[in-house]
């Protein structure tokens, strides 16, 4: 390759190798005004995130490689450099991804300290191919196959674990959907769907950048991994961001409305009437006791208000008014209150069927939350409730 080639390479491994170290100062050491009193439960995962982003330093023998090739004619331990980047990135990776999803959503777990020796096998084999990829020695033809056969082993282990965590925050996700289905948990919910096959993605990638082994491959991921650095140092940690609580910013947005209302009246214009009508909301009222009496909605698994109001053709708003008129305290309220019924009726019917199928019919994600709904409501277990 032509030395302009491995400079632009150079360019590209040294911007990704910067702005992961940025990353780990900013994670480490830079903490703005706006997150003093909310820090910590927003941000759980800080200092292992910014540990794992210093990790990322550890590519700078591939780096070295790259300014030794650009300005010789030949580079007899840049294969082995980019070897080792690449095996670098399949192993490392997806540690990472587990780390930052772990210390994120499961904050409070603890592991045992074997557990961390799971990650010893991804330090040896790196520790392997170092020596060539700093050109101290030559790693035999024979052992790499061996090497890459024990890697696609590592990896293996890593994906499984990754698959793991993604049921992991799916179990997460259902359980918070059923203890609390008020709107403002909405945002939590849908973030932890989005990271949720973050990890097997991140796994999918690397796999690929090995398998093709190309400079110029790894060189387009450093420029994608790069900007998605820079972007996630900026949206998680931005100074001008203001932190309100739920119910804070509830009650700004109400100050706001009602300072538009005082502007609207003192033009002598009629405020706008944000409510339904009495007959609008009967209607409205009449449509969701259907959903849930005739069409059994609530046997939706993983069913949220934000469905409700698709299939209603309403907001948020207005379907909140819409339960309180049908008797129900909220969301979470109402779709329990269902759910309980029509497993009593199961039960009832089918006193031999399996409380576990039971509770899937109904829309429980397992018969633990099926259990809780029934004493939320006063009522026995269900299994007691079975032998009455």
């Amino acid at each position: 390759m032509p030395a302009t080639t491995y400079q632009l390479f150079f360019a590209a491994n040294l911007a990704f190798i910067l702005t992961n170290v940025y990353g780990w100062v900013l994670k480490w050491f830079y903490r703005p005004r706006a997150y003093d009193e909310e820090f910590q439960r927003l941000f759980p995962a800080q200092r292992s995130v910014g540990t794992l982003y210093l990790l990322q330093a550890l590519e700078l023998p591939y780096l070295i490689q790259l300014g030794l090739a650009a300005t010789s004619a030949t580079d007899p331990t840049f294969d082995s450099a980019l070897l080792y980047a690449n095996t670098f990135a399949l192993l490392i990776f997806p540690i990472q991804m587990l780390i930052m999803c772990e210390s994120y959503f499961f904050p409070s777990k603890k592991h045992p300290p074997l557990h961390y020796l799971l990650y010893l096998p991804a330090a040896l084999l790196l520790a392997l191919l170092l020596p060539s990829a700093l050109g101290l020695a030559v790693l035999p033809a024979a052992v790499i196959p061996w090497v890459k056969a024990a890697t696609a082993l590592v990896f293996l282990i890593y994906f499984w674990r990754s698959v793991r965590m993604a049921q992991k925050i799916g179990n997460a996700i259902r359980d918070a959907s059923e203890q609390a289905y008020a709107d403002e948990d909405d945002f939590p919910v849908r973030f932890a769907g989005r990271i949720q096959w973050l990890p097997i993605g991140i796994c999918v990638a690397m796999a690929i950048n090995y398998l093709v082994d190309d400079p110029t491959f790894k060189a387009v991921r450093d420029v994608i991994f790069t900007g998605i650095n820079v972007w996630f140092c900026i949206l998680t940690l931005n100074p001008w961001r203001t932190v309100l609580s739920p119910a804070a910013d509830r009650i700004i947005q109400q100050i706001d409305s009602e300072a538009e209302t005082d502007e609207t009246t003192v033009e002598n214009t009629p405020p706008i009437d944000r409510s339904l009508s009495e007959a609008r909301l009967d209607d409205l009222a009449s449509r969701l006791d259907h959903l849930m009496r005739h069409d059994l909605l609530f046997t939706e698994e993983h069913i949220m208000s934000d469905t409700l109001c698709q299939r209603l053709a309403t907001n948020t708003k207005y379907l909140t008014e819409a339960i309180c008129r049908l008797g129900y305290a909220n969301f979470y309220d109402m779709i329990n209150q269902h759910r309980v019924r029509h497993a009593i009726s199961l039960i009832n019917q089918q006193p031999d069927r399996l409380l576990q199928d039971i509770a899937h019919d109904c829309g429980f994600s397992k018969p633990s939350a099926m259990t809780r709904a029934f004493k939320s409501q006063g009522k026995p277990a269900p299994s007691t409730f079975r032998r009455q």
